[in-house]
């Protein structure tokens, strides 16, 4: 897969998401899906939380560091902490959390090579966009 393909994707599954949610209420995105389940907005919280740590590793990888999103092998235990750290949230202030986030990985992949090394299966650039697009 190329960026242009990775970005096509990143936008049209966006588009589904809040597709998905358009013309609910705050009460209805912020209602548990059932007991011990997710709300809508915990969901979209997670997606942002889980793309912020891709920009963070790209920001990481820009400064030579090693990005520490590879550190992350509890997924449940993040996913909690990263959930709880939105619990009080609005659904304006998470919808604003993935709409930023994502601006700011669409303007670092805009800053990639169209086409290369960059983007094989075996790179971290496309090991990390897919766990995005998945």
């Amino acid at each position: 897969m190329n960026k242009h393909e990775f970005v096509e994707m990143l936008i049209n599954e966006r588009l589904n998401v809040l597709k998905a949610t358009e013309g609910l209420s705050d009460d209805e995105m912020s209602e548990q899906m059932g007991e011990g389940k997710w709300s809508i907005n915990d969901t979209l919280g997670h997606l942002a939380a889980w793309e912020g740590e891709v920009v963070k590793a790209f920001d990481q990888k820009a400064r030579g560091e090693r990005p520490t999103i590879g550190d992350i092998k509890d997924f449940d235990s993040w996913n909690s902490v990263e959930s709880g750290k939105r619990k009080d949230h609005s659904t304006e202030q998470i919808l604003n959390e993935l709409n930023e986030t994502r601006k700011r990985l669409l303007t670092i992949l805009g800053g990639l090579p169209d086409e290369g090394d960059v983007w094989s299966p075996a790179r971290s650039t496309s090991k990390m966009l897919n766990v995005l697009v998945e």
